[in-house]
This record gives structure tokens, sequence and C-alpha cells, in this order.
């Protein structure tokens, strides 16, 4: 296994480069969204270096389906992109509400993850209960599109918000916000400010994060209202120049 910069072209590149012709298969892994940083991979030119380099693409988009794209198809949606990844991954606990995974690609692959997949086979099938509200929520997807139009307002709203009190959360371009605090203890602190008033939030601490990478991980959902984002956002400033 070899790592790559992350969302460095030419350091995947290389690494694609020097290795060609010592591997008789070469497979690329990536998040469609990154869920501790919200920020996206370039997939357009990922895509293009899979091809090139006769590399399998598998592209995790746990936080980009039922979001971007035209019809929530997800991030590959948005990159024209369903039709080049080889394999395509996600969960059923984000914006299906439910519990479990998928993975989609061609019958083949499918067949060979059924039968040699270690997490496939000693997982339990899922409960008729949780695979009926899955098959729904994915109808609601193309029967209820102003819940994608929601979220984005959402976004756009506590986006230009944490900018307007000079809050740092990274590069992020999705739902998911990283509100950069950069010390373990103090990150506590404001979650726990936070949570007695009424704000729920993950604080991601050291080692789960490298050090001085400590940061409280806000999701913004297409059911918030602006008045609770509102009230976060004023709670965030008094915590910040407080705490």
């Amino acid at each position: 296994m070899k790592r790559f910069l992350h969302n460095d072209i030419a350091s995947l590149e290389h690494i694609l480069e020097t290795t060609s012709n010592k591997y008789a298969n070469k497979v690329i892994v990536v998040d469609g969204v990154y869920s501790q940083d919200g920020d996206i991979a370039p997939l357009d030119e990922i895509c293009k270096l899979s091809k090139n380099y006769d590399a399998f693409l598998i592209v995790d988009d746990a936080h980009g389906i039922g979001i971007w794209g035209d019809t929530g198809r997800g991030i590959l949606e948005s990159f024209s992109a369903l039709g080049l990844v080889d394999l395509i991954t996600g969960t059923f606990s984000k914006t299906f509400g439910s519990v479990g995974g998928y993975a989609v690609g061609n019958k083949e692959v499918i067949n060979l993850l059924k039968y040699f997949a270690n997490e496939n086979i000693f997982s339990a099938a899922a409960t008729p209960q949780s695979a009926g509200s899955i098959a729904k929520a994915i109808d609601l997807i193309d029967e209820e599109p102003f819940w994608r139009s929601r979220i984005w307002e959402n976004i756009i709203h506590f986006r230009k918000g944490l900018e307007s009190i000079g809050i740092d959360f990274g590069k992020s371009n999705s739902a998911i916000f990283p509100i950069m605090i950069r010390d373990n203890e103090r990150a506590m602190k404001i979650a726990d400010f936070l949570f007695q008033n009424g704000v729920f939030v993950n604080p991601i601490l050291y080692p789960a994060v490298p050090q001085k990478q400590s940061r409280l991980r806000m999701s913004v959902l297409a059911v918030h209202t602006i008045e609770q984002l509102d009230k976060t956002l004023n709670l965030l400033e008094w915590a910040f120049k407080k705490q």
C-alpha cells in the first residue's frame, strides 16, 4: 500500500509512474467527500490517471450521495464520472437514515466481493425494516428534490456565517465543517459549552487527527433552520472569545 499526498494529483501520478511495471494490478482508493475535512477529491483528474495507468478506481461517496449532483447521484455525478469509476462504496447511515453499506460495480466484481470479501462474509444480512426504509429513502431523493436545495442553502448560510466571524473551517466546501481548534483540551471545553447550550458537535482529537489538528466536526442538515444555524454561529463566536 502506498499513500499519496492529499488531493495532490502530481503525487498520485508519481506513485503510478514509478510502480507501473512492478505490480500486476493497481487500485486507487479515494473518498468523494472527505469525512473529516469536508473537501472534495478532484475526480476528473483522478479518473484520467486511472485510465492512463490502467488502475482500478474505487470511490467512497458516503458523504456525497443525495447531496451532490443534479439528481443527487453524488460527487461522481457532479464530475460526470458515474461510468468511469470501477467500484462505488458508501453507507446507508448518512443520507438514507438507516444502517449498513453498499458496493456498486459490474457483476464480476460484485460476485468476487460476495465470496471473498471478509467484511461481507462475516456480516449479518440487512433486516426487512432497514431495507424497506433504504428503498423509500432512495425514492425520496427523486421525489423530493427540495431537500437537496434546502441543505445547500444551509451550507452556504453557515459557511458565510463562519467567514464573517473569522472561524477557520479549513478547505471544506460540503455539509461537513471542521471547526479548527488545534488544541485537545480547548476543543473539549468548547464542545461541552455548545452541548450545554443545545448544540451537539463531535470533538475530533489527537490521535484521530494529527497533533495541532484537533477540531469540532459539524454537519449541516437539510432540516436545520436558519435560526438554529445562527444560534450556533453566535455560540461559536462567544466560545472562541471566552474559552
